[in-house]
């Protein structure tokens, strides 16, 4: 296990502000994919294939949005 100083590299303001904005741009993708796969008229006319494929974008949001929660988790405890 390493330990670097970041310190002096990393301004630790403006990350935690760029990690809160993606959070939200995470949010925002989240909304829009729960939205799409509860309108039943496109779960209804959309082919299997396009409605899975949201679902697994929407499993990916939701991920992307975790790992951006830990690190800015991990900055927090610094």
């Amino acid at each position: 296990t390493y330990a670097l100083p970041l310190a002096d590299v990393i301004n630790f303001d403006e990350e935690k502000a760029r990690l809160d904005k993606e959070i939200k741009k995470w949010d925002s993708e989240i909304t829009r994919f729960e939205k799409k796969l509860a309108n039943k008229k496109f779960i209804d006319k959309a082919p299997a294939e396009v409605v899975e494929t949201e679902r697994e974008k929407l499993e990916d949001a939701k991920k992307s949005r975790y790992k951006v929660e830990e690190a800015l988790a991990r900055l927090a405890t610094m």
